[in-house]
């Protein structure tokens, strides 16, 4: 099942990135930078399994149109051929670009969850671009083995210790002799990779593996050491945040309260380009009495310290669902305003 994947261990780290990225992440910083003019949003719909996106009105981070006349920009032709939980990442000197997702057409398996999480997909859907606009056709890259039950809302960030990009997911496993996966499954943790093509990834293995099931990690990164991760506990359907500054492999700590005190999940953050230390996370509402809302957003000045507030709905765009927000410059603005007018 491992086709395009050369599996190697953390021993062999130094063969797997013989040719590294650039060693900077001067593409994640935690102050206003007057070089990013807007936000590049790609996300997904529950109407369709595919790859949409908005763009910002100017350097608003709340206020967006839709593009390519809100059709799909892109469609996965491969694996299910249903694309759910986008991620865009960067490499820091921003010469490439990939989008990852999750390999799952819900409603092909009669929208059975169950099935999902048991035989589901254990592979990223991945495209590939070099300047946001033009990209390659859908592949898959497997990154677990036939114990996993399902691979779900991949993403990465850029760790500088290995300088490589840490990719991590979701997913449950069984015993090696449960190969119909009938019997009892771990819960639901985050796991991990390196990679610096998505193409060749190191073993994975366990990031967040405790006493209670957790999917949809995300990360912001504040300076130096520190970063703030969101995560959805799958008890109780809260968004909660943890800080370390210790990196991403060091201690963590609960911060602030969860995100939202109704049901959430997918959640996506990222800086402000303007305003110095103010953060956004978009919390998908899903359940309850906001069934169809989707993304909901919110606000911070004082992020190490988890305090958010809900912001501004009056031009935010409806129904979207688990994606990412990519601020970007000029050049990279004009040229996917121009790709999908």
């Amino acid at each position: 099942m491992f086709s395009r994947l050369l599996l190697t261990g953390l021993l062999g780290l130094s063969s797997v990135f013989a040719s590294p990225v650039a060693s900077n992440s001067t593409a994640l910083e935690s102050r206003a930078d007057s070089s990013l003019v807007g936000y590049f949003f790609v996300h997904f719909y529950d109407r369709e399994p595919s790859i949409f996106a908005h763009l910002s009105n100017g350097n608003d981070p709340l206020s967006y149109f839709a593009l390519n006349g809100d059709r799909a920009i892109l469609k996965p032709t491969v694996g299910t051929k249903g694309a759910r939980d986008p991620y865009l990442i960067s490499r820091p000197d921003q010469s490439k670009h990939w989008i990852i997702a999750t390999d799952l057409d819900i409603a092909a398996i009669g929208n059975n969850w169950g099935t999902a999480v048991t035989k589901g997909s254990r592979s990223l859907l991945v495209w590939e671009s070099t300047d946001l606009v033009n990209w390659s056709a859908s592949r898959l890259a497997s990154v677990m083995p036939a114990t996993a039950g399902m691979v779900w809302a991949p993403e990465a960030v850029w760790d500088s210790s290995k300088n490589a990009f840490m990719v991590h997911w979701a997913s449950r496993t069984y015993a090696a002799s449960d190969t119909a996966h009938t019997g009892a499954a771990s819960l639901d943790q985050i796991w991990y990779s390196h990679t610096t093509d998505f193409a060749t990834f190191t073993t994975p293995a366990k990031y967040i593996a405790g006493s209670i099931p957790v999917i949809d990690l995300t990360f912001l990164f504040v300076s130096g050491s520190t970063y703030i991760r969101f995560v959805k506990d799958e008890n109780r359907l809260r968004i909660y945040q943890e800080r370390s500054t210790t990196g991403l492999f060091g201690t963590w700590s609960k911060i602030g309260g969860d995100i939202a005190s109704t049901v959430t999940e997918g959640p996506l953050t990222f800086w402000d380009n303007a305003v110095a230390n103010r953060a956004y996370v978009f919390a998908d509402e899903y359940g309850g009495d906001t069934t169809s809302r989707g993304y909901v957003p919110f606000v911070s000045n004082n992020v190490s310290g988890g305090s958010w507030s809900r912001a501004s709905l009056t031009n935010f765009p409806k129904l979207t669902k688990h994606g990412v927000v990519k601020p970007v410059t000029q050049a990279q603005y004009n040229l996917i305003k121009a790709k999908w007018p």
